[in-house]
């Protein structure tokens, strides 16, 4: 079976994005064909096009980490899906395809409340708040935290949650024309951080106090802004980095006794057990409109490097998706 790919053969701008004619093998023992109906687009599928990201595959390689598709043939040993099965996967490099082998042991049912663009849209990022916000600091009614890219896919369900849950958010953007997002998805108070200090505007919020928590998704460039905007003992809670790693200094943190963290998803679902009940909190979620999906793009395959190009330029709001017509 023949299958388009969106491959790179070298890192760099999104003009390396090649796309390219495959020819698929039948799926071996444990594994499954999977056509696609949707793919992720992530920021982190655009550090790994740049060689920024901390998984490097072996070049060339074809980018995207998360896609939902039907099975059109299983392997030898396969036993808990069948030809017709809706199945999707978190974190498989290879997503940008029609379709692509994937080991049965890296699929899971999608919910069937969620259609196959939210599931890619918004089911992993939604994990993704969850763990950051309901476990690694779990956040609290009344409390005031600071998100930023507050407009931006990942922003804006951090900000519907903890806006739901009771917090004000206070929310930076990198540009007027995100305003209206920052403030639909819930912010209390807006700030572009590009024009404004926002670490001054935060301190004069929150009465000199600071805050409690800061969800960073820009790296270098805020890093010393969030420094200042911490309240002592405030959580450091790094999870993208748009404008390089942030440069961390431990006597620096040792100010105020902040704590800088880095966490991955796959530590907060190591057991069967916790990746379920991740799942149905997240689900739970979305289908009561805590979080909404907020596709703002939709890409052909032969088109996802102007998406990476949008991605680049941080002009992008909302959730960008791949979508195939096979």
């Amino acid at each position: 079976m023949k299958t388009r790919v969106a491959r790179i053969h070298e890192y760099g701008d999104p003009e390396v994005i090649k796309i390219e004619t495959d020819e698929l093998p039948e799926p071996g023992p444990g594994e499954v064909l999977l056509k696609q109906n949707a793919a992720a687009i992530h920021f982190a599928d655009s550090y790994m096009r740049q060689g920024r990201y901390f998984l490097k595959p072996p070049l060339p390689t074809v980018l995207g980490l998360e896609g939902v598709g039907t099975i059109a043939a299983v392997g030898d040993g396969v036993e808990d899906y069948k030809v017709g099965d809706r199945a999707a996967y978190l974190f498989n490099v290879g997503a940008y395809a029609d379709a692509r082998i994937v080991p049965a042991g890296e699929l899971f049912v999608p919910p069937a409340a969620l259609d196959d663009a939210t599931v890619v849209a918004a089911f992993v990022r939604t994990m993704t708040a969850q763990y950051l916000l309901r476990r690694l600091y779990r956040v609290q009614a009344g409390e005031t935290i600071l998100v930023h890219s507050a407009a931006g896919g990942m922003g804006s369900l951090l900000t519907q949650w903890a806006t739901r849950v009771g917090a004000k958010v206070i929310g930076t953007v990198s540009s007027p024309g995100k305003f209206l997002a920052a403030e639909e998805n819930g912010c209390a108070h807006v700030i572009d951080y590009t024009k404004e200090d926002f670490a001054d505007a935060v301190l004069d919020i929150t009465g000199g106090a600071g805050v409690p928590v800061v969800y960073d998704a820009v790296g270098a460039d805020t890093y010393q802004g969030n420094l200042r905007a911490l309240a002592p003992r405030g959580w450091f809670v790094n999870y993208g980095h748009a404008s390089g790693p942030p440069p961390i200094d431990a006597l620096e943190l040792n100010q105020k006794s902040l704590i800088f963290t880095k966490a991955s998803m796959k530590d907060y679902m190591a057991t069967p057990e916790e990746k379920a009940a991740m799942m149905a909190e997240v689900v739970a979620a979305i289908s009561d409109g805590t979080v909404k999906s907020n596709i703002t793009g939709s890409y052909e395959l032969a088109d996802v490097a102007e998406a990476h190009a949008a991605l680049d330029s941080r002009s992008t709001t909302g959730a960008l998706v791949v979508g195939f017509d096979i």
